[in-house]
């Protein structure tokens, strides 16, 4: 890669990375909701989003928003269905399974995304990504080897649900690469929201809870979200499934800060492990795009 290239991959590992960082406290934000259900937090969380990002974009584009959309074609409803099918399938896996089968079983999609980026527009990746994946995969394990329990097929199911969707709507994002897939997150937080509605009661939700939802639908969600999908311009769909993980590491630490729920210490090896595995993955592929552009000049 010339240095074009190589500024182009450290910008998509920052986005990721960025994104996920900032969704970090998101599981802290839930555990601080003290009386409203699991839809009504898919709900509200859901529709702030969906206009936080829709004003975001008929602001950005206003007259052009309808062509904008028009060039990612079906794909634009394709990235919008398989988001809002992620989301709903996430919370089917929580509640008919263990949060550790649901995390470890989600663990998996970075190998995922790696294959169907193989399958579908033929992203092949360099065998130290394959590595990371591995690692990380093994880091995950460890942090939640001792919660995992038997669980719910049901739920296991929707947790593998859950890491097709999504792995595979990291694909459809690389595909149309470099569009602007936002208007897609938008309309997905609408159509989440819109699922849930039938088993929420939105209308009992106290002033609490509504404002950590604001909080995480209005800022939090939105903003993270779109800097994470924004990786995949730059980089491959795996690698940005790898930093997903980086959430699940970060996730327990802020639990810790915030409400003084201790992880246990093999939670702390797991996610170094993680932590290093995606670096390292990183590192080498700066060395690589760095030799290369020597060796073309």
């Amino acid at each position: 890669m010339a240095d074009a290239s190589r500024n182009l991959y450290l910008r998509g590992i920052m986005l990721s990375a960025a994104g996920m960082a900032l969704l970090s406290p998101d599981a802290l934000m839930i555990r601080l909701v003290q009386d409203a259900g699991v839809w009504d937090v898919i709900f509200y969380r859901n529709l702030f989003m969906g206009v936080s990002l829709g004003v975001y974009v008929v602001a950005r584009y206003r007259r052009k928003l309808v062509a904008t959309m028009r060039q990612a074609g079906w794909w634009m409803v394709v990235s919008m269905v398989l988001l809002s099918a992620s989301n709903i399938a996430f919370v089917g896996a929580i509640t008919h399974t263990t949060v550790a089968n649901t995390l470890v079983i989600l663990a998996t999609l970075p190998f995922i995304s790696a294959v169907f980026g193989w399958l579908l527009i033929r992203e092949r990746l360099a065998g130290r990504t394959w590595a990371a994946i591995l690692v990380s995969m093994g880091g995950i394990v460890l942090i939640f080897a001792d919660s995992l329990g038997n669980g719910g097929s049901l739920g296991n199911a929707y947790a593998l649900g859950t890491a097709f969707a999504h792995g595979l709507n990291l694909v459809v994002l690389r595909k149309v690469a470099p569009l602007d897939m936002t208007p897609a997150l938008a309309l997905s937080g609408f159509g989440a929201a819109l699922m849930a509605l039938p088993f929420a009661a939105p209308a009992t939700i106290g002033a609490h809870d509504l404002g950590i939802l604001v909080i995480l639908g209005f800022g939090i969600v939105p903003i993270a979200l779109a800097l994470y999908l924004s990786g995949t311009r730059y980089i491959t769909a795996a690698e940005v499934g790898l930093f997903a993980l980086v959430e699940t590491v970060l996730g327990p630490i802020w639990v810790w800060i915030g409400i003084g729920e201790v992880p246990a210490p093999i939670t702390f090896v797991g996610g170094a492990i993680v932590i290093v595995a995606i670096v390292v993955n990183a590192v080498l592929a700066m060395r690589q795009s760095s030799r290369a552009s020597e060796a073309s000049s």
